[in-house]
């Protein structure tokens, strides 16, 4: 039985490893984009409208 909990416990940590890492990438994901939004808006305001 003892076996039973220790394979829970290493189940459990590793889907908490993989949850944090989903989360560092959606946050990498949109600092990419409000990056490229704001560079966007950057390069509007320098060329005016043709």
């Amino acid at each position: 039985m003892a076996k039973s909990g220790q394979r829970s416990f290493m189940k459990r940590q590793k889907e908490i490893e993989r949850k944090k890492k989903a989360e560092g990438k959606m946050a990498r994901r949109h600092a990419k984009k409000k990056q490229a939004i704001e560079g966007e808006k950057q390069d509007g305001a320098e060329r005016p409208q043709e």
